[in-house]
């Protein structure tokens, strides 16, 4: 209840276009978020976590709740708060094939029940994802930035490089020069990477792809993490460390261009096997580059315009394969269905590229979705038909879980990279750049938490077009700057943001 209570309440409210939808939207992430609260995990009232959705994944996970916690934080830090720790005390400690567990390794999953209590299944506590250490590093980022807390972040630093040792001493691939890892269990995860399943990474001709690969978006959250840490690193004194975190992710950037980039189709290949050869297949992880910061500037405009052809964007979203691959089935799991959780980072990438036309065109997507499920619910995903008059909504996946915890944040990161909203607690700076479309002519943002201070925002688009802003009340010392935010802005060193914005 504290939660409900005190989360930034956004209000979109107009009859004649879809901010009534946003506006129900928006409610309905709130209160499921609050249902999926994982009580036991709790670490005080305002600090607590998620299981990742129902109803089969009502368990503690490393990846979908670490997602859920930075992309929800614009309602308020008490997820970021409770996952953190959780985490970390999870945090494998030693060698164990069975589990995938290895020292440093952030968690996968933890299941109670009577099949994990009877190691019949490792997944009372496995450790099977290349995904979540970096995602720690990236969630403990937003903790700093929207808190400034440090005494909430300073102990957690030791885990993420604990975190960033286990990705560069067990998951790096010094031939290859990339990050893939693969299962040591006889019951352990086969693809170990954000699309999971066995069969989620598929050759160009269609045959499932030998494991381990590096897929191209794995690549881009390890960068994110690298600079995450470098920002946290620089504010608490750490700064020989911060720098060879810069120069390994500026590194990493370059060998990924150089390597995964193919200029015949303008995309990034969706992997690497580990004999060298690129899977060339085109999905949606070259998309999910572009939020990471790992994509060189001159890449973004033919990127962003093979991403929203047909066979990838089906009129709600972006498939995870394109339509016209041999592999691609619209109710395939990581073949061809939709997920609405990868749209927040698609979305965040284009604006801090300045895309403002493809952010519109993926929050009014998602959006529009939502108004096309059971209670304005984002699902977990859905099939990839194209949107067109035989299919005038989307079809159900039919093992979607619902609902699915980092869907219900997605709507909030997309409200929030909509507003251009750049948080920088550590300064007591607030950095806006809002872009409202047609169909969301006006939004109030209330309570709103940087830091100590909370401030209400008015927004509305003028007769030209433009989105104003003014400050409704604030409580607390905080400045509210309106200024472009590029990628390179996000975990600059706090010196260099100061100076520049305030």
């Amino acid at each position: 209840m504290e939660f409900l209570r005190e989360a930034t309440k956004v209000e979109a409210l107009d009859h004649e276009t879809l901010a009534g939808v946003v506006d129900n939207t928006l409610n309905r992430a709130r209160h499921d978020l609050a249902a999926l609260r994982l009580q036991r995990f709790d670490r005080g009232p305002r600090a607590w976590t998620v299981a990742a959705g129902l109803p089969m994944y009502v368990a503690l996970f490393g990846r979908d709740t670490l997602t859920t916690a930075q992309q929800s934080a614009m309602l308020g830090p008490e997820i970021l708060r409770g996952t953190l720790p959780v985490m970390a005390e999870w945090q494998g400690t030693k060698d164990n094939a069975w589990r995938d567990e290895q020292p440093g390794r952030i968690l996968h999953e933890a299941h109670p029940g009577p099949l994990s209590m009877l190691q019949y299944k490792p997944k009372d506590r496995y450790y099977g994802t290349l995904t979540a250490p970096a995602l720690f590093c990236t969630a403990l980022g937003h903790l700093w930035q929207w808190t400034g807390d440090r005494d909430a972040v300073e102990p957690m630093i030791k885990p993420a490089m604990a975190a960033l040792e286990w990705l560069d001493t067990h998951a790096f691939d010094e031939k290859l020069g990339f990050h893939l890892v693969a299962t040591r269990s006889k019951d352990g995860l086969k693809n170990q990477t954000w699309k999971d399943s066995d069969e989620g990474i598929v050759e160009e001709d269609g045959r499932t792809a030998e494991h381990p690969v590096a897929t191209c978006e794995e690549q881009g959250i390890i960068h994110a993490a690298r600079h995450a840490m470098a920002q946290i690193l620089e504010s608490f004194g750490h700064e020989d460390e911060a720098k060879r975190q810069r120069a390994a992710a500026e590194a990493l950037k370059a060998r990924f261009d150089a390597t995964f980039w193919m200029d015949d189709i303008g995309s990034f290949a969706m992997a690497l096997a580990r004999d060298g050869h690129l899977i060339r297949s085109v999905g949606s992880n070259g998309l999910r580059c572009v939020g990471s910061g790992i994509v060189e500037d001159e890449r973004i405009p033919r990127l962003l315009e093979r991403s929203f052809a047909p066979d990838l964007f089906s009129g709600w979203g972006i498939r995870t394969l394109s339509s016209d691959h041999p592999a691609y089935n619209p109710y395939a799991y990581h073949r061809g269905t939709v997920w609405p959780v990868e749209h927040g980072p698609f979305a965040m990438g284009c604006q801090r590229h300045g895309a403002h036309d493809r952010v519109e065109q993926i929050a009014r997507a998602q959006f529009e979705i939502a108004s096309a499920f059971d209670q304005y619910r984002l699902p977990e995903c859905f099939s990839g038909h194209a949107r067109d008059k035989a299919h005038p909504f989307p079809a159900t996946y039919p093992q979607s879980n619902s609902p699915q915890a980092w869907s219900a944040s997605t709507a909030i990161t997309l409200t929030q990279t909509l507003l251009g909203m750049q948080p920088f607690a550590p300064l007591g700076l607030l950095l806006l750049d809002p872009h409202l479309p047609t169909w969301l002519p006006e939004l109030s943002v209330r309570a709103l938490r940087v830091g100590a201070a909370s401030v209400s925002l008015r927004f509305w688009r003028d007769a030209a077009g433009t989105t104003q802003f003014e400050v409704l009340q604030m409580d607390g010392k905080l400045s509210v700057v309106r200024a472009v935010t590029t990628w390179r802005d996000v975990f600059a060193p706090l010196d260099d943001v100061a100076s520049r914005f305030t």
